[in-house]
């Protein structure tokens, strides 16, 4: 059998936990309010006897402000200028600092030597949206107090102009050092470009390079064009060389037109014989029209023909000789213009370079006179700065008189109030704890995984509840119990259904013998026919809940003084029959656990559809463990607020171990904001039901 997968809680199951622990402590508060209330009232007399037994002490105060500096721009102007750098965390640190309080304890001593040092509480802080310190002292000695204060608003000021002075000759001592070495670098730079105009005509150099150029520019334009006149004598064949012009650039960078293949050598030969062998094949072409192929003029002409196309072979031979002899001339062109290139190129580099190294070091000579200028103003706005001597901070008030004072009046008696609630709380936690009461459905679950019948709510009423009626307004109440007889008519089990049941719990006063009655009553309602035993034979109290007479009951039944039909009392509830408990007995286990109640419990089960019996608490005595297991189930009942879990759990131990069927739980005064049903919410439902029809 697959075992059944845990689902996670939800968040409103996880908020509901919560909001009953909640409701759980907010209950322990209204309990015991009295814990609150009494742990704080001792602290806080606690604190104020702690200040009252401290020495007196004085306090007086002072204030010091943020103001403006006249400002000397460049160019000689001055502004006015308010500061607003956000140093004030520094500034209070700066004012409670071991070396101005030093300085303050000897500037005080030096003008009051009459007065007694003694330690000095001080206090610096900010007023809001200001620029303003308030400083505050606090001591036994009031003229020493003040006197103290308008020491470290002194020396605070004379800490600040020293810092100021120190500050302000590092920064000149290391600025003059700075431009003795700028100084001494200019000069060796000096001495450089110098040296370089000794060895190099500045001049002649800027010219000889654009020189270089232009004539580089005009050799890599010429060894193109023989580049490419020489790639046209590979690609072409000879015809096509013959008939085309090269273009040559010139010295002077024109292209050169003037040089035609044909007129090279035999290619003009060979051109010429070529046009001539065209005119007499033309003309045969022309003769041949009217003339035969052995007339003279054909035969001439054929002889004219056979004899030019020798020669044109001949020419052939010699212009493809001329043309690669001209493409070796060009290589050789090639090769020598390339390596000129080279020269020049390396000529012009190496001017490039001596042009640029001059540059360099003029640059570099410029730089650093430029961060010389600027350094210079900057020593001279700092002489400037330091003659000044503006002060941001200044003292805007001297030091009050001391007044008598307790300044941790609040600061003891917060922390004892902090201290009271924190104590209060951790009592009532430990109460809490401490109390094993059941007080929430949650709390239960985790104490009890038996299964639940039903949830009685509870009622807003003083003394005994009474019982419920057909039309019984309470209808929250009537609900739970209808549930609870829906838990046991569908009960699921596979025997036959339990028709003698037991109502106990763990101890008197958690709701047995009402639930008991209202229960029986709830049945009878649904047209069962239903007989209520008082099995309480000590302090059974059915009969006065149904407002009939004690009489003859169960402990004269089971005495032998009467049988049970004579004992069998009716109610005001239909099919609703009683037997109360009778007189008391002194040892009722002894009777309970003879035969005679076998043949009761047997006897009634025949004539009833149900049989109901209310028995003593299970730890109080033994009558409910010997009468438990002659019934069909047992109905355990826990009251919240009320019922012990420890003792709730010992008594379902103790019944279990007595082989007793427990058919489950009933969970009796809950509230309506703990519970699952939600029975309060039944009065406006049942309302709105009403208003429908």
């Amino acid at each position: 059998m697959q075992a059944p997968v845990e689902t996670p809680q939800s968040f409103w199951q996880l908020w509901n936990k919560w909001r009953i622990q909640l409701i759980r402590y907010g209950n322990q508060l209204k309990k015991r309010w009295w814990v609150l209330v009494l742990v704080l009232s001792v602290t806080l007399c606690g604190s104020a006897y702690y200040v009252s037994q401290l020495p007196p002490s004085f306090a007086s105060s002072g204030r010091m402000m943020v103001a403006g500096q006249i400002r000397l721009a460049e160019g000689g102007t001055a502004s006015y200028n308010e500061e607003f750098v956000n140093f004030f965390g520094t500034q209070l640190e700066l004012m409670q600092s071991g070396e101005v309080r030093k300085r303050a304890e000897a500037r005080a001593l030096a003008l009051h030597p009459e007065l007694k040092p003694e330690p000095i509480n001080l206090i610096v802080g900010q007023l809001p949206r200001t620029s303003i310190f308030i400083i505050r002292t606090t001591g036994t000695n009031p003229a020493y107090t003040q006197a103290y204060l308008d020491a470290c608003m002194d020396e605070y000021i004379s800490t600040k102009k020293e810092m100021r002075s120190q500050k302000s000759d590092t920064t000149t001592a290391a600025i003059q050092d700075e431009l003795v070495r700028l100084e001494k670098e200019m000069a060796s730079r000096d001495d450089q470009v110098h040296e370089f105009q000794k060895k190099n005509n500045l001049g002649f150099l800027r010219e000889e390079g654009n020189s270089a150029g232009l004539y580089l520019a005009q050799l890599n334009r010429q060894l193109a064009d023989l580049k490419t006149e020489y790639d046209l004598l590979k690609l072409l064949d000879l015809d096509q060389n013959v008939t085309r012009e090269p273009s040559i650039t010139a010295q002077d960078g024109s292209l050169r037109k003037d040089n035609p293949l044909a007129n090279i050598g035999p290619l003009s030969e060979y051109q010429r014989a070529k046009q001539q062998l065209q005119v007499f094949r033309a003309e045969r072409e022309d003769f041949s029209r009217y003339l035969r192929p052995k007339h003279p003029t054909i035969v001439t002409l054929d002889e004219a023909i056979a004899r030019g196309e020798k020669l044109l072979a001949s020419f052939r031979e010699q212009s493809i000789e001329a043309l690669q002899n001209r493409r070796e001339s060009i290589r050789l062109q090639i090769e020598n213009m390339e390596n000129v290139i080279k020269e020049w190129d390396t000529k012009a580099l190496d001017l490039s370079k001596r042009i640029a190294e001059y540059d360099r070091l003029k640059s570099n000579g410029e730089r650093l006179k430029s961060q010389y200028e600027r350094l210079l103003a900057n020593l001279r706005s700092i002489d400037v700065t330091k003659n000044l001597d503006q002060d941001t901070i200044s003292i805007l008030e001297r030091a009050t008189p001391a007044n008598s004072t307790h300044p941790l009046l609040q600061a003891v008696l917060f922390k004892g109030f902090m201290v009271g609630l924190l104590l209060s709380v951790a009592i009532l936690f430990v109460m809490d704890k401490l109390d094993d009461r059941v007080s929430s459905f949650v709390e239960f679950r985790s104490h009890f995984p038996e299964h639940v019948l039903g949830e009685i709510p509870q009622e807003d009423v003083t003394g005994e509840s009474a019982l419920l009626q057909r039309e019984d307004l309470r209808h929250g109440l009537l609900e739970s119990f209808s549930t609870l007889r829906s838990s046991l008519v569908f009960l699921p089990t596979d025997g036959k259904r339990p028709r003698t049941i037991m109502i106990t719990s763990a101890a008197p006063s958690e709701g047995k013998t009402t639930i008991a009655a209202n229960f029986a009553v709830t049945l009878a309602f649904a047209g069962a026919k239903v007989l209520l035993i008082d099995a309480d034979l000590r302090r059974g109290r059915i009969h006065g809940l149904f407002g009939v007479a004690r009489g003859r009951g169960l402990s004269e039944v089971l005495c032998q003084r009467a049988t049970w039909r004579e004992a069998v009392v009716p109610t005001n509830v239909e099919n609703l029959h009683l037997i109360p408990r009778g007189k008391a007995l002194s040892h009722p286990a002894e009777y309970l656990l003879g035969k005679l109640t076998d043949n009761l419990l047997r006897e009634t089960s025949e004539e009833y559809d149900y049989v109901i019996l209310d028995s003593a608490p299970v730890m109080v005595a033994d009558d409910a463990l010997s009468l438990a297991p002659k019934t069909d189930g047992v109905i355990f009942v826990i009251r919240f607020a009320q019922s012990s879990v420890r003792q709730s759990r010992h008594a379902i131990e103790v019944l279990k171990h007595r082989q007793v069927n427990l058919i489950g739980i009933v969970c009796n005064d809950v509230k309506a904001s703990e519970g699952e049903y939600g029975y309060g919410a039944y009065d406006h439902y049942s309302d709105r039901y009403r208003d429908l029809d």
